[in-house]
């Protein structure tokens, strides 16, 4: 994810409880199941179903959830209006406190689905579905779009119905995404789009563009060389998780946003940067670490920013040619500079999900460029194409799963020698430039 420069504070929504915060069945008892609600943050999401209408700004999410030796289960909803909860044998109890629905659900020895049916609204921008009719909820505002587990440690598969779409607009999102991913990788846009085919990769994978009529040049220059530097991710890092299809989808994030998201496999990019190959790149290596690999702690956000900085400058130079790859260092100089004069800052903290990730100041320029730099010190160290096969094998490793940056200095020491925890510490850990 390229950094977004616009934050507005989110509206909350009404919870669609009772007078006394607790739901009740569509007849108005409470007695057709003995289970009280309860907090239950433990219990796995497995996989996510939604059903979206548009017209009417509903969803019916049903969720399959993973066997529990406790009872209950929780999920943000801070800005969804729960309308009903039931299992797959009738309605459950339910309440919201303060932006988070506990539901009555027994002690199951399997796997149990619940059905939720809830309405959501139109929030602030980046906070979840907006106004110029594209979804995004990073770090933690999915629980404004679906019934969710906003933590990115906690990961679930996903399906997706849009329906209610305005006559003359297209949706555009994925179907399924079968691969464990964090929650806020989930979204779709809806515009007047026109499909933009650039070619299919090494590996078979077919690289798009969705951009809105009249945009189509902007959908060639972002896609020039993001084919070959797709394809060299998939030889080297790992085959692609998200399907046979993926691209770039041009939305609209209003004045002064910029970047683009990572929600593979359809990754979203402010209007005015669909034709910034590097930004498409970037984001096309989410696809491997961030996405396919998701973050234990909200302070290892270097593992997934820091490396797919490092893999921008890396695919280019390997798939496109190394005038590409000095191109884009060229770049991350000048932003260094800037960073090290003005807004410096300590990118990899020393604790686990103990500081938040907005707030705390972890989401910053720095994280992107000084990580860059970090992984550029350790190839020199010990070789581009030897730390090109380390980050294969700590994908291989970690696929699907959540992991630590502490996991990745200790894969490259196991598998090069070399020890990087030198280079993390001047980096990533201390402020200025341990090169200077």
């Amino acid at each position: 994810m390229r950094p977004i420069y616009i934050f507005l504070t989110v509206v909350l929504a009404a919870t669609g409880c009772d007078e006394d915060g607790v739901g009740t069945d569509p007849d108005g008892g409470t007695d057709t199941n003995p289970v009280e609600p309860s907090e239950n943050w433990d219990r796995d999401i497995v996989k996510t179903g939604l059903e979206v209408d548009m017209e009417t700004m509903t969803g019916r999410a049903t969720i399959t959830m993973g066997p529990s030796e406790s009872a209950g289960a929780s999920f943000d909803v801070g800005g969804l209006e729960i309308d009903s909860v039931a299992s797959e044998e009738g309605p459950l109890l339910f309440e919201v406190i303060e932006g988070r629905l506990d539901i009555g659900l027994p002690i199951e020895e399997e796997e149990s689905v619940l059905i939720i049916e809830y309405e959501f609204y139109t929030q602030a921008v980046f906070e979840g579905y907006m106004s110029g009719g594209s979804t995004l909820t990073w770090p933690y505002y999915c629980g404004n779009l679906f019934p969710c587990h906003s933590h990115p440690k906690d990961g679930t598969a996903f399906t997706l119905e849009i329906t209610g779409v305005e006559a003359g607009k297209t949706a555009v999102y994925p179907e399924a995404i079968a691969f464990d991913s964090p929650s806020y990788q989930l979204a779709w846009a809806i515009g007047d789009y026109v499909h933009v085919p650039l070619g299919t990769s090494i590996e078979g994978t077919e690289i798009e563009m969705w951009v809105f009529a009249g945009n189509e040049q902007a959908a060639a220059d972002g896609g020039e060389g993001l084919v070959e530097a797709f394809g060299w991710m998939e030889q080297t890092l790992g085959p692609y998780s998200y399907g046979e299809v993926a691209g770039g989808v041009q939305v609209e994030w209003g004045a002064g946003a910029l970047g683009g998201m990572e929600h593979h496999p359809l990754w979203h990019l402010a209007s005015g940067a669909m034709g910034d190959r590097d930004i498409h790149v970037h984001e096309a290596a989410h696809g491997w670490y961030g996405d396919g690999i998701r973050l234990a702690c909200w302070e290892d956000l270097v593992l997934s920013e820091g490396t797919v900085t490092y893999l921008t400058a890396r695919s280019l130079g390997q798939a496109v040619g190394s005038e590409a790859e000095q191109s884009v260092w060229n770049d991350y100089q000048s932003e260094l500079n800037y960073i090290l004069s003005s807004n410096d800052s300590i990118v990899w903290p020393d604790s686990c999900n103990e500081l938040d990730v907005l707030d705390d100041g972890i989401f910053t320029r720095a994280v992107y460029i000084k990580g860059a730099y970090f992984y550029r010190a350790v190839a020199q160290a010990v070789g581009p194409d030897v730390l090109d096969a380390v980050l294969g094998s700590f994908f291989d490793e970690h696929a699907g799963e959540a992991a630590t940056m502490q996991e990745m200095l200790d894969l490259i020491q196991i598998e090069t020698g070399f020890d990087p925890g030198p280079l993390a510490d001047g980096w990533l850990r201390s402020l200025g430039n341990p090169d200077a």
